[in-house]
């Protein structure tokens, strides 16, 4: 059942791998969590990653915490916290820690379509302790290619599809939205597979269904109250949740300030509904409550449906 695929992990938690991940690794999400299209990766690590080019998916990724630097197309980049990228499949980047030495960089990594996991199960299996040639090799399967200076290939991606935004910074709509709701990657930017915000959730959200995006979200700051299945949760700073696609939830702030999440939409399209909501804010928002039924008027061509009581 569409339920059975609901999961709450715990701050620091992983998703069960094959074989154990470095401890500097873990799995929010995998393949077998989004039906193939992303994979998030929670990352706190201090090592650099040389010159290499993903041939299979793109790469999203977010800052927590510390100073990542993206080397991308002659310049370096230098990322702080609620900065974030996406590098193309088919074009080379590195990145290297910035901070001081004994740093760690907190940061999410989404790659789409999914499968980073499944290689990072391959290269801990292997034990290769840095050595680019073998992780080449391994690579094969997934699109990994390292450059080792010997037969490089040459890029083949479309470099304008790059993108770095920086804190509150938000990907151009079709309306502009209140920061609140910060678009960092549309379904335009991901082939469809999905769409990042950063938002505060400052008001309850009524009970609602997806009935074809699972939604996923990630706290940053606060605590969200969940209710689903007849249940209700508490995620606060550090965890994660999958609510999938065909079963109602609600979703209210827990904590004062309201909490700060990073909320995933797979497949994407939930910036569309939030633009719509924006539009007829007047209409569908009275005393700092949402109106289901007047909701409705403009969610459920995105088939998202509240209940009306």
């Amino acid at each position: 059942m569409s339920k059975d695929r609901f999961f709450l992990l715990d701050a620091g938690a992983s998703r069960p791998t094959r074989v154990p991940l470095p401890p500097w690794a873990t799995v929010k999400a995998g393949v077998e969590d989004t039906q193939g299209r992303f994979t998030l990766m929670e990352n706190r690590g201090g090592g650099s990653i040389p010159p290499h080019v993903h041939d299979t998916f793109d790469e999203f990724v977010y800052v927590v915490e510390g100073d990542l630097g993206l080397d991308y197309d002659g310049t370096t980049h230098h990322l702080t916290a609620g900065m974030s990228f996406l590098v193309p499949r088919g074009v080379t980047h590195a990145m290297r820690n910035l901070g001081p030495d004994g740093s760690a960089v907190h940061a999410l990594q989404l790659s789409a379509p999914a499968g980073w996991e499944r290689y990072m199960e391959d290269i801990a299996e292997a034990g290769l302790g840095g050595d680019w040639t073998k992780a080449n090799e391994v690579g094969k399967p997934y699109g990994m290619r390292y450059h080792t200076g010997e037969g490089d290939a040459d890029e083949w991606g479309d470099k304008e599809r790059f993108f770095v935004l920086d804190a509150g910074e938000a990907r151009p709509g079709r309306i502009a939205v209140p920061p609140a709701f910060s678009v960092k990657a549309r379904t335009a930017d991901t082939d469809g597979l999905f769409s990042l915000l950063e938002v505060v959730v400052a008001q309850p959200i009524p009970r609602h269904t997806h009935h074809v995006a699972d939604e996923c979200v990630y706290v940053l700051n606060g605590e969200l109250e969940i209710e689903f299945d007849g249940r209700s949760h508490t995620a606060g700073a550090g965890q994660f949740v999958l609510l999938p696609h065909g079963v109602p939830h609600a979703l209210r702030p827990g904590s004062n300030p309201p909490p700060r999440v990073i909320q995933i939409s797979s497949p994407g399209g939930w910036e569309c509904v939030v633009e719509a909501l924006i539009e007829h804010r007047s209409e569908v928002s009275v005393a700092g409550r949402f109106d289901p039924a007047a909701l409705n008027r403009y969610t459920r061509p995105y088939h998202v449906v509240y209940e009306e009581n």
